[in-house]
């Protein structure tokens, strides 16, 4: 591709994500279809592959991360908010016509179609050695994390893994094993031609933050295999742990000391970091609005739609242990924006503060600075946690738990708190597998983690997705009738079959 080709389709990319939530879903019906383009320098073939990563900026936009949000039982919508699209993920109300449910459909397919043509042109490229192989290694991660997540959301997808194949115009639905075990084999061929970590700029010069290494394609192998172990009831829990075990192994990466400080632009780069989208915060294309969901309305925006969208549900507020730092400050009930706007408790409950980070009354909040995580290492722990268990290995499950909640007990690290305290409960498996999910629940709050927990774990505990849902999360209507199953996975696109009608729709759609 040449350099104003390839400038043409970064600019693309990246304008995905700084337009309004609803156009974020918008997508090309003809999606696969791509044109034939080469790289002729190392360059231009390290400008595509960086390009690869814009495409994982839909999943910050509102309805790509709220669906997940809402729909699980951390999460509720506020009640004032008046698009019945936007609040419809917390009634589980969508179906094939629906932009959030079809979203990561419209996401990933354009970062597989950009993963492919790296992946088939940069071979036969004259350059730097090793800044080719580590291309060819990010676009490998790229392909199998995108192919994980849509066997995740949608079961059996087209599985195109070439130019050729991305331009037909009627593709069918690979097996969802097959399109997995595709994507275990990116993953794995990445974990071996990627950096453990990056200098701060590549071969060419460019600035490294936010590219994946090792541990991002360990972390995708263990979420992955839970997956297939829980949800699809495989049996590979040795396979996750190890995986896991190869992050923490590593050396590279570390818990900080103040969990809130982990999300502070101030401390990008952190070691606890290890996959974000980046966001700089210098213009709409290289920021995130993911921090207005959790803006409060009362401060003065709500008229803007969508912002403030998302309060924790009561049963989440109250599910933390007394003491614990990532509740005691972890919410705000009331208080003065930056504008000097002042409320002693918001309207309707207090607000998530995890991604509040600007002052100004929402002035430029549009322009979100702070890295979106996607992996974190105390996730890392919390895998090996969870796969041991499984495994039977008890005493070494609660010890890798206990490395979570000890964190949680230093507060801001300059503090000693008396909660969370180490795990003193049953060590059975299903009262560890219950104290593990809980401990992820209040570690990775409002990391859009919490619904593939609900569906994965309905696979090791048959019917307990919806059980949960209505016992936690039961005030919403849609949830106090009956929960249909079909719900666990998202439907294909209506735009996609009227486009293909070789596609073929979900049961329950």
């Amino acid at each position: 591709m040449n350099r104003k080709l390839m400038a043409a389709s970064l600019a693309l990319s990246v304008g995905a994500a700084g337009v309004a939530c609803n156009d974020l879903l918008v997508e090309d019906p003809r999606g696969f279809t791509t044109t034939d383009t080469f790289y002729p320098t190392g360059a231009d073939l390290n400008s595509a592959t960086i390009a690869i990563y814009n495409s994982l900026r839909g999943l910050q936009g509102t309805g790509a991360w709220s669906n997940l949000e809402l729909a699980s039982d951390q999460a509720r919508a506020e009640t004032r908010e008046p698009n019945a699209g936007t609040r419809g993920p917390d009634y589980l109300d969508w179906d094939a016509s629906t932009g959030p449910a079809g979203g990561y459909w419209g996401i990933m397919y354009p970062l597989i179609t950009r993963a492919n043509l790296v992946l088939a042109r940069g071979p036969e490229i004259d350059a730097n050695a090793q800044a080719k192989a580590y291309n060819l290694g990010e676009a490998q991660f790229l392909r199998g994390y995108a192919y994980f997540y849509l066997a995740r959301a949608y079961d059996d997808v087209p599985l195109l893994l070439t130019p050729e194949e991305q331009a037909s115009l009627s593709p069918t639905r690979t097996p969802v094993e097959q399109v997995l075990q595709q994507a275990i084999k990116d993953l794995t061929e990445a974990e071996a031609a990627l950096p453990a970590t990056w200098p701060s700029s590549d071969a060419y010069g460019v600035p490294t933050q936010g590219r994946a290494t090792k541990g991002a394609a360990q972390m995708a192998l263990a979420e992955l295999y839970l997956w297939r172990s829980s949800f699809m009831k495989k049996d590979e829990w040795r396979l996750a742990s190890d995986a896991a075990k190869r992050v923490i192994d590593s050396g590279v990466w570390r818990l900080n000391d103040d969990y809130f400080g982990t999300f502070r632009p101030a401390n990008r780069g952190n070691r606890e970091m290890i996959f974000v989208i980046t966001n700089t915060g210098k213009d709409a294309r290289t920021s995130s609005a993911l921090q207005l969901l959790y803006y409060p309305r009362d401060w003065g925006i709500d008229q803007w739609g969508g912002w403030g969208l998302i309060h924790p549900t009561n049963w989440h507020l109250d599910s933390f242990q007394p003491g614990d730092y990532r509740k005691d400050a972890g919410f705000l009930g009331g208080g003065c924006s930056g504008g000097g706007q002042c409320i002693t408790a918001f309207a309707d409950g207090p607000m998530p503060r995890k991604y509040i980070v600007k002052s100004d009354n929402g002035a430029t909040w549009g322009l979100g600075d702070f890295d979106v995580p996607l992996y974190r290492y105390a996730e890392a722990l919390l895998f090996y946690a969870e796969a041991q268990n499984e495994l039977g290995n008890s005493a070494e499950a609660v010890r890798y738990l206990n490395m979570v909640r000890a964190r949680a007990r230093k507060g801001t690290g300059a503090e000693s708190r008396a909660a969370p305290a180490d795990y003193a409960g049953p060590t059975d498996r299903l009262s560890l597998r219950e104290a593990i999910y809980m401990e992820r629940n209040w570690e990775l709050q409002f990391e859009a983690k919490r619904w593939w927990d609900l569906v994965r774990r309905d696979g090791l505990e048959r019917g307990y997705w919806a059980r949960t849902l209505r016992a936690n999360d039961g005030a919403n209507a849609e949830r106090l009738r009956p929960l249909s199953e079909h719900k666990k996975r998202f439907p294909i696109p209506t735009a996609q079959i009227v486009a293909n009608p070789a596609l073929t729709q979900n049961p329950g759609y």
